[in-house]
């Protein structure tokens, strides 16, 4: 354990020695070709109340598994054919699943109404239930019920005013 604590000071009291990021003070903790870690990207690792071994113990763990990391990304890079290495489609579809996430989650969050009576659940259970379920799953089933209504509904208004606007065109 004192191996680790001593390289780890090591590693640390050198990085302090580098030069900072963009002159901001930031030092540099490691790097692997032409990737850079550096101290702020160790703020998450360690938290108040942690002893000093394991804090050690965490940011060698942490600085450890980011160089493997870098080193794995960089014999995937070499190694697989440029053409296959364009994600620019993908990550673009990702973004805009996120985007649209957030912001059905914003709206759902505003205009979801959350409370459900003893007589919704037990409409609920008599109409649809063939087993016998808690009231706590009958007010789950309700709420996503009311949230793809809502989304639904948000959607189909989005798309009329759209149309309204004439935003869009289909040729």
């Amino acid at each position: 354990m004192k191996k680790v604590a001593i390289g780890l000071i090591l590693i640390l009291t050198l990085a302090s020695c580098q030069n900072s990021r963009n002159g901001n003070g930031d030092k540099i903790v490691a790097t692997v070709y032409d990737k850079i870690l550096y101290q702020s990207d160790l703020q998450d690792v360690l938290y108040e109340g942690i002893s000093f071994n394991d804090s050690l113990v965490r940011t060698k763990a942490f600085i450890d598994k980011w160089i493997r990391r870098q080193l794995l990304i960089h014999q995937a890079e070499n190694t697989i054919d440029k053409s296959e290495l364009d994600f620019s489609r993908q990550m673009e579809d990702y973004r805009n699943s996120l985007i649209i996430y957030k912001y059905e989650s914003m709206l759902v969050e505003q205009n979801l109404d959350t409370v459900i009576s003893e007589e919704e659940i037990e409409k609920y259970l008599k109409d649809n239930s063939p087993i016998e379920m808690d009231s706590v799953s009958v007010r789950n089933i309700l709420l996503n019920m009311r949230r793809k209504e809502l989304i639904e509904k948000m959607n189909n208004n989005l798309y009329n005013k759209a149309v309204k606007e004439r935003v869009f065109k289909i040729y």
